[in-house]
């Protein structure tokens, strides 16, 4: 009887202290999941964009509920690591640092990444991974198929997650297999999505000819000059690489949206057609650009696309373009991008400062120069996508005594040459007639004219009266107007030749522009003639003036001449590119000399 009541004690002393030892293991804790799930993922937004030059960008939109910490984990099949250029991870406010190439938890056949968030708790935040052009495989008949991740692989399940598909253009078919199932269309969900999902999709699609171009741009270089008067010239040259198993006959270039004047050339200096469109948002402009030595796969060129931007602002002593956008949201990536901005000669940029600058950017002054340099690198319109500056307030000294300095010195020091070289060859050979001959023939011409062209004239020609600065003011509105009007003319004769507009309403609209150009130029011409017969300097002014505008007609003349005879064949290329520089330097020195006296006249109204 006591072996039994002992018995007994033991058994119950084993199993208590066996639920002792079991229970605290078996019942949940709240303590211990607090611990290891602080946070769930309520839904994931799972964007793959395809860029027009083939590149893929995945954006995972990620909801979570709790509190999320640093090391955030997620993923991409392993097979497609050799495809990431770049990742980072961004919400509202922050960029944050995304650790690429770690291992996803304790599983294997992923490409790992963990989110640094630095101490805060986004409840939103987005993960973004540029992926490679390689991803695209063209089948012929203008189908091409998109292998990417399905869904996103992270390390917890996924309450709903939410897939978009989308394309440079709408896709005419479109078949998505996954594992899962295959569906026709470019949106589709799944909910509960486990954690650790590998999930591999392939999407047959067709777009139409030319929205879809399989090219990598290996480098952009942006010149950015801003002459005297603050007007912006950029020229952006891409150096592009084709990837396509079709041949290459067409890039799309990325302008800002309020560039105007457009013209793309290649690599010889040729002008190619363009077709231009402004994109969906309007923030960017698309010109089109067909080639005229069309790319087979791994052939490269290059293409210079030339335009003006509005000009820098005069504010106190100093001009400023304030919140210039470094670079347009580009539809491609870019492997490495430089931005140079250069002001006048003898300008001296203020902003931003050198000790405000980063490891990307340098600031060169020179003995007559200042350059700024900027350089980026991995760039497409994904960097515009996360909260950072993109833009710079560039802002510069700058004296207009400048406009004037370089062309004296040239001027005294070819005077002096000049000098030398006739005591030597006067004698053996015919004098020949200079510029100076010609604007001391001018001279004479107009102030020794005729009896009769005196009398014809006396009323109109009255010297020594006073300009106003509402004269000068309303002369340069006028002038600017004129070279408005022109480069309209220009770009509707040229549109006009491709096509582009009716030929009657060609006709109409360029009629109009010719009335008010007949207008504006006899504007300009009264007030030459009270500019001629004043004091202050402004007859001079008028002279070079003429002079100039000679030269610009003369040199626009023979650069359409040479262009038509190169393009009918009577010229051989290397004939026209060793002629064509030359009427380019004539017309540029010649629109400098107008530029010039047109900031000479502000500079007497300031």
């Amino acid at each position: 009887m006591v072996n039994s009541v002992k018995r007994t004690n033991a058994i119950l002393l084993i199993m208590a202290f066996s639920l002792l030892v079991i229970l605290p293991v078996a019942l949940p804790s709240g303590t211990v999941s607090a611990q290891t799930s602080g946070y769930n993922i309520d839904s994931v937004d799972h964007q793959v964009q395809v860029m027009y030059s083939g590149h893929v960008v995945i954006l995972d939109t990620i909801h979570v509920s709790g509190q999320v910490t640093d090391g955030f984990m997620i993923g991409l099949p392993y097979k497609y690591s050799a495809d990431v250029l770049k990742g980072f991870a961004y919400d509202d406010t922050h960029v944050y640092l995304l650790n690429l190439g770690v291992q996803l938890g304790d599983r294997s056949g992923f490409y790992g990444a963990t989110v640094d968030f630095n101490g805060n708790t986004p409840s939103v935040f987005t993960v973004a991974f540029v992926l490679s052009n390689q991803l695209i495989t063209e089948q012929g008949s203008g189908v091409s198929v998109l292998d990417f991740p399905a869904y996103p692989s992270l390390a917890k399940d996924v309450g709903t997650c939410n897939v978009t598909i989308s394309f440079p253009g709408v896709p005419t078919t479109l078949t998505v297999t996954k594992d899962d199932g295959v569906v026709n269309d470019a949106v589709y969900t799944k909910t509960n999505l486990p954690a650790y999902t590998y999930s591999v999709g392939a999407a047959s699609f067709q777009l139409p000819t030319g929205t879809l171009q399989l090219t990598t741009v290996s480098s952009l270089n942006r010149q950015i000059t801003i002459d005297p008067t603050g007007k912006v010239t950029v020229a952006d040259s891409y150096r592009i690489i084709s990837n396509s198993t079709t041949t290459l006959k067409s890039f799309v270039a990325t302008l800002p949206s309020d560039a105007s004047n457009v013209a793309i050339r290649d690599e010889f200096g040729r002008a190619v057609a363009t077709d231009f469109e402004y994109s969906a948002t309007g923030n960017i402009l698309l010109a089109n650009a067909t080639l005229i030595t069309f790319l087979t796969s791994g052939q490269s060129t290059t293409l210079t696309a030339q335009y003006n931007l509005p000009s820098a602002t005069l504010q106190g002593s100093n001009y400023i373009l304030p919140d210039f956008k470094l670079f347009p949201d580009f539809i491609y990536y870019v492997n490495q991008a430089t931005i140079t901005f250069t002001p006048p000669e003898g300008a001296t940029i203020v902003s931003p400062q050198v000790a405000s600058l980063d490891s990307s950017s340098t600031l060169t002054r020179q003995t007559y120069q200042d350059i700024l340099t900027i350089t980026k690198d991995s760039l497409s319109y994904v960097d515009y996508l996360v909260p950072q500056q993109n833009s710079i307030q560039l802002s510069f000294d700058y004296n207009p005594v400048w406009v004037s300095l370089r062309p004296t010195f040239w001027a005294l020091f070819l005077a002096v040459v000049g000098c030398v070289a006739v005591v030597f060859v006067r004698r053996h050979k015919p004098k020949e007639e200079t510029y100076a001959d010609k604007t001391e023939r001018l001279s004479t011409l107009e102030t020794e004219p005729t009896t009769s062209t005196q009398q014809a004239k006396g009323s109109e020609l009255k010297t020594g009266q006073h300009t106003s600065a509402g004269n000068i003011r309303e002369f340069i509105d006028a002038y600017e107007d004129k070279k408005q009007l022109k480069a309209e003319l220009k770009s509707m004769d040229s549109k006009a030749q491709k096509g582009k507009i009716p030929r009657r309403q060609y006709k109409v609209q360029r009629n109009a522009i010719e009335i008010r150009l007949e207008g504006i130029n006899r504007n300009i011409e009264r007030t030459k003639e009270t500019f001629r017969g004043s004091t202050g300097g402004y007859a001079d002014l008028v002279k070079q003036l003429d002079l100039a505008e000679a030269d610009l007609v003369e040199a626009e003349e023979n650069i359409k001449n040479l262009e038509s005879r190169q393009s009918t064949g009577e010229i051989s290329l290397e004939v026209y590119k060793r002629s064509i520089g030359d009427y380019q330097k004539q017309r540029d020195k010649a629109e400098s000399a107008i530029n010039g006296i047109l900031l000479r006249l502000r500079e007497k109204i300031r």
